[in-house]
């Protein structure tokens, strides 16, 4: 299946956080079996995973990895997944994963690349287990994962592990109307919510949405808006989506980016996406306590977007007013720096009953 049927045919049915985060990097080749376990937000029957071997975005202070880095030669030796109640559940029935026939997969550039369709009948909060087997020294995994990740010991249990290189996409073929992604950090991707408990903030405000509308959560911990104006696979994933929720400033601003930096990176991904059709919905920077230098930059930021880029947005939501202490204090977070279950709830009822909903564009 090539990258464009894949994208003609599938959409999202998983509001978890999906991108590539770190490289796992070892001094020789491992073996191993690694699981996670996904719910699914509407259900299906015909479905299709994403991958990619390169990182999306900066990782801390980029010692580590940086954004559009790219993997080594790893290969995948079988994949399956399967359908349980619970996120511990081993499933009654496993479903072998192949590509292009093949239950091997060898990875060797940064291309994307997807699974052949895997049949499924899978209904609304069902949950997915993903198994791969994988040999290699060097490959792309989510650190931050809001998820149940576990790799096999040779005892043949599973203990809590993050580097398992996971989908991009749980992709469900079902008919839909109208395809949000939400591009952003850790504040989108759901960091601050219980792992597992689903009470981020993208997640509820998808739980508010009609049911023909697939929605992508493109967020991922210490993301920066000039990662993203960097223009590589992450933002390219994103020009896929029919509206994009743009929500990026405070990693930036973090990493000593001036105000004007941060508009500048700003403008650059909207104009982007806006020069393929794809609708935007652009954020204020979220509140997180910042002081000195930073807090003024903060303040800065949110005021290029309220009064400059407002202009270049189809739309605005205001998240620092909505989750920000009272003024002159919006700066502060009181569901802290990446809200917790409450504070995404607020927010998420904010979102809802905005004018953004009525909105929400159709199908390109």
């Amino acid at each position: 299946m090539t990258l464009n049927e894949f994208y003609q045919r599938y959409s999202s049915d998983c509001t978890a956080g999906s991108a590539n985060q770190l490289l796992a990097k070892y001094d020789s080749e491992m073996t191993f079996t690694g699981r996670c376990y996904y719910k699914l937000s509407h259900g299906g029957e015909n479905y299709s995973l994403l991958f990619s071997n390169s990182i999306d975005s900066t990782f801390a202070d980029g010692s580590i990895s940086k954004a559009n880095d790219v993997g080594g030669e790893w290969e995948i030796l079988s994949m399956r997944i399967g359908i349980c109640c619970n996120s511990s559940d081993i499933p009654d029935l496993w479903h072998e994963v192949t590509f292009g026939g093949a239950r091997s997969h060898k990875v060797f550039s940064s291309e994307p690349f997807c699974t052949d369709i895997i049949c499924l009948n899978t209904k609304k909060d069902d949950i997915l287990c993903y198994e791969i087997t994988l040999r290699g020294a060097c490959f792309p995994y989510h650190e931050e994962a809001v998820l149940p990740v576990c790799v096999k010991q040779p005892d043949g249990s599973f203990i809590p592990d993050k580097r398992v290189p996971l989908p991009l996409m749980i992709g469900s073929d079902r008919e839909i109307s109208s395809r949000v992604g939400f591009l952003g950090d850790s504040i989108t991707q759901g960091c601050g919510t219980e792992v597992n408990s689903y009470t981020h903030w993208v997640a509820k405000i998808a739980d508010g949405l009609n049911n023909d509308i697939s929605v992508w959560n493109l967020g991922i911990g210490y993301a920066r808006a000039y990662d993203a104006a960097s223009n590589g696979g992450w933002l390219e994933r994103a020009k896929h989506c029919d509206t994009v929720n743009v929500c990026f400033g405070v990693n930036d601003i973090l990493r000593d980016r001036t105000a004007e930096q941060v508009e500048n990176d700003l403008y650059t991904i909207i104009a982007a996406l806006k020069a393929v059709g794809c609708q935007v919905i652009l954020f204020t920077v979220p509140p997180f306590d910042m002081v000195g230098t930073e807090r003024k930059t903060w303040y800065s930021v949110n005021e290029a977007i309220r009064s400059r880029l407002c202009s270049k947005a189809d739309a605005i939501f205001d998240f620092a007013a909505v989750l920000g202490a009272p003024a002159p204090n919006r700066h502060i977070a009181p569901h802290g720096g990446h809200p917790n279950a409450e504070g995404c709830k607020v927010l998420a009822c904010a979102y809802l009953k905005s004018d953004i909903i009525k909105m929400l564009r159709y199908r390109k």
